[in-house]
């Protein structure tokens, strides 16, 4: 904010003093003129009732006038003398007024601008924009977080048209798990732009995370029109995958996994988890003695109304397909919910593990209140976000909450219980988190 401040000052400041100037430098040699024009004016004016003076003198001693005439217009010319001097001050003291009216628009003026920069300009887009910074470069708190979801909110009800902040707000809707906001804001940006593929896949992986990552109709349609108008996504063509591979199509699933994995970066998380899915897929193939249905490179649309999940960017969906064997990067947490606590069976519990640095999970498994006491692994299959991931880190906390309203952020009246550290030389001993805490 001090940075705008700055700004401002400068914009303004040569604006007051443009406007002072004339104040500031007319001053002192206004009220120089101003003397030396009084002066002049008084001594011409003197000069004159002398002269006028000196000539009714003569007239007195010429007899042309009594001395009662005489007295009458020397009277008169007294009052005129006075008369035309009352006016040079009066002049002198409206100039001086003028200043005066300027020195005020000179404070008036900047502080009116920043008065209209407030009503009219973009100060809370600023402050968002510093927010996103902020989160971005990883010195956000769950404070920020919450005012950047809340600012982007605000942001779509007053500037519908801006896509590009509601896309943000889907995927941190998508990350922080509120699944169905993230679909509504997806859903509405393909709606008003339905040519842009890549947020068509990212639609899809809501859809399928909101239907408890299982495929429908819903999902499969997306998909397809994706590789229509984009055959190299790799989020459709893991999507894809996951498809032909619950349809047991291990050729077909091998194929798509393939071509999203050739466009990855080696050894990122989401390569990781293709790659675990390719292998996958040729084990069962070899198992099943078949051969490739779909061959490299070709790929097919998935048949509608069949299937499970997947896409490049989660690690989540492909490895759903089966068990990943990671050890070094997996948290067995065993959940219960204290006797104390009453809920609905189906009010959901989120189980994630984060840093103490973010609020955001690098693992997260939601549940519900009937399914606890429950066992759950948190690893790389359950990363949210490409590149933030329990492989990533060395220290986590675990939390597991009830959210009594069901919002995926904790909010007050929500049941909680965690375990505040946890370093990774402990990853591979069983942890049990009791939630019994109201928040």
């Amino acid at each position: 904010m001090i940075d705008l401040w700055l700004i401002l000052a400068l914009l303004l400041l040569p604006l007051a003093a443009f406007i002072a100037w004339p104040v500031f430098t007319g001053r002192f040699r206004g009220k120089a003129n101003d003397r030396m024009d009084s002066d002049v004016d008084t001594s011409a004016q003197a000069e004159l009732y002398r002269e006028h003076l000196a000539e009714l003198e003569v007239s007195r001693a010429s007899g042309a006038v009594d001395e009662a005439q005489y007295a009458s217009l020397k009277t008169e010319l007294a009052r005129k003398l006075l008369a035309e001097e009352g006016g040079a001050y009066t002049f002198s003291s409206a100039r001086n007024g003028g200043r005066g009216l300027l020195f005020a628009l000179a404070f008036v003026v900047p502080f009116a601008a920043i008065g209209l920069y407030f009503y009219w300009g973009a100060h809370d887009d600023l402050a968002l924009h510093r927010d996103l910074a902020a989160s971005q470069s990883g010195q956000s708190n769950m404070v920020v977080e919450a005012r950047i979801t809340q600012g982007l909110r605000e942001r779509t009800k007053t500037h519908p048209q801006d896509l590009s902040s509601r896309y943000v707000l889907a995927q941190r809707l998508l990350v922080s798990n509120d699944i169905q906001g993230a679909v509504a804001e997806y859903r509405y940006i393909v709606t008003h732009e339905p040519q842009a593929a890549n947020i068509r896949a990212e639609l899809a992986q809501a859809l399928f995370f909101a239907n408890g990552s299982k495929m429908s109709p819903d999902v499969l349609s997306e998909v397809n029109q994706v590789l229509e108008a984009q055959p190299g996504n790799t989020t459709a063509l893991g999507l894809a995958g996951i498809a032909a591979f619950d349809r047991e199509d291990f050729g077909a699933a091998k194929s798509y996994w393939q071509q999203a994995l050739a466009q990855l970066t080696p050894g990122s998380n989401a390569a990781q988890a293709l790659a675990a899915g390719v292998a996958r897929a040729e084990k069962a193939l070899a198992a099943a003695g078949g051969q490739l249905v779909v061959s490299e490179g070709e790929s097919e649309q998935v048949p509608s109304g069949e299937a499970s999940s997947g896409a490049n960017a989660d690690a989540a969906a492909v490895a759903d397909a089966g068990p990943v064997e990671d050890s070094a990067n997996r948290i067995a947490v065993t959940v219960a919910l204290s006797d104390a606590v009453k809920s609905s069976p189906d009010t959901p519990v989120f189980i994630y593990a984060r840093t103490a640095e973010s609020p955001m999970p690098l693992a997260i498994v939601r549940l519900s209140a009937a399914d606890l006491p429950a066992e759950v692994v948190l690893d790389e299959s359950r990363a949210m976000m490409p590149g933030r991931s329990l492989k990533t880190v060395d220290e986590v906390q675990l939390v597991a909450r009830l959210a009594i309203g069901g919002n995926a952020r904790p909010a007050p009246g929500d049941w909680q219980g965690g375990v505040k550290t946890l370093s990774r030389a402990n990853w591979g001993k069983p942890v049990h988190i009791v939630i019994d805490q109201q928040i």
